[in-house]
């Protein structure tokens, strides 16, 4: 789980990759939700996401100072310390096209439905369903 408040000295590299660890695990993990469609698993990956957010918003400084935090240490560890950041980036920026895709998808449905519903078509007495003594002209 994500720790939601780093301490507000520098933190070590094992303390800053566990922080940046459990960040983009908890956004992989929504991704995996995601692309599953497992609505099982959905709300708590929602809610880890959230808090992970959270988490590096309530980074001492924010996420500028994150940034600047990670390029403090040697070069093999800031890269370390990047690519987890990117993993992360890019898993929540997939997350989001899953998302309205998703949205689309079920409108997309919820369309389709509606207009399999016998209520969708007019009567045989030419009158609309849903209408009082709505009926269309018969000159039309």
């Amino acid at each position: 789980m994500v720790n939601s408040q780093p301490s507000p000295s520098s933190m070590s590299f094992d303390d800053l990759f566990q922080f940046l660890k459990g960040i983009s695990s908890a956004i992989e993990a929504l991704r995996s939700a995601l692309e599953a469609s497992d609505m099982d698993r959905l709300p708590e990956s929602l809610d880890s996401t959230n808090l992970a957010l959270d988490a590096i918003q309530g980074y001492p400084g924010g996420a500028d100072k994150l940034k600047h935090d990670i390029h403090q240490f040697e070069p093999v560890q800031t890269a370390q310390l990047m690519a987890l950041l990117d993993e992360a980036s890019i898993n929540h920026q997939i997350n989001g096209d899953l998302i309205r895709l998703a949205m689309q998808r079920s409108t997309a449905m919820q369309s389709f439905i509606a207009q399999q519903a016998p209520s969708a078509t007019y009567g045989s007495d030419g009158g609309v369903p849903g209408s009082v003594g709505g009926v269309l002209s018969r000159k039309v």
